[in-house]
């Protein structure tokens, strides 16, 4: 039987990592790391964005509606009454009420029911009261949060050509915005939205 022999020089030939030869491997390893971290942070940073965009889009389709749908329901003969007491001004001119009455009809419509649509800008609350001689039956059509916040709602009535006022046909102009949730741009923020529309009133 043959002897089986051992070479303990068998590894001798083979050498570790030079000390630059392990500087480049980190140095690959950091940049790789740090690229991953600033995709994960863009991913989470559009994420946020897309999140804030489409939060603030969906709180201002649904006051829309709701506006649109009072306004339209109300009587077009008695038209919008504003709230004096809630002008908005602007270089001492009027330009819209944060508060207006208006008349929506009974079912039998021989009698109409006086209506209030007000805006608290300070605490964003859009509150409807479908009967002003019952105070306590309203309904909060939008309030502020974290990520959503109002800060402009005002109704003014239109302008006939000759000059008198029109208050069948309502101007609504309204801003709201992410509170800086989405952390962007405060210039260049598509998140924040202002709309500006009529409603004709069509009731009788």
């Amino acid at each position: 039987m043959k002897p089986v022999s051992v070479n303990l020089c068998s590894n001798a030939g083979r050498r570790a990592f030079t000390l630059v030869e392990l500087m480049v491997a980190m140095s690959i390893g950091v940049i790789l790391a740090g690229t991953v971290v600033l995709l994960l942070v863009q991913a989470a940073t559009e994420e946020r964005h897309g999140y804030s965009d489409m939060t603030v889009e969906e709180r201002a389709y649904t006051l829309q509606a709701n506006i649109t749908s009072c306004l339209r329901g109300s009587s077009a003969g008695l038209g919008m009454t504003p709230n004096n007491g809630s002008q908005v001004l602007s270089g001492g001119y009027i330009i819209g009420y944060t508060s207006i009455y208006v008349f929506k009809p009974n079912a039998n419509g021989s009698a109409f029911t006086t209506a209030q649509i007000s805006a608290d800008l300070i605490s964003g609350a859009v509150v409807y009261t479908p009967d002003t001689s019952v105070p306590a039956n309203q309904i909060l059509w939008m309030t502020n949060s974290p990520g959503v916040v109002l800060r402009q709602l005002y109704f003014m009535y239109s302008g006939n050509l000759d000059g008198s006022q029109n208050n069948q046909l309502v101007n609504v102009t309204f801003q709201m915005d992410d509170n800086g949730y989405s952390q962007q741009n405060a210039t260049n923020n598509v998140a924040n939205i202002q709309r500006s529309f009529s409603v004709q009133m069509r009731c009788d």
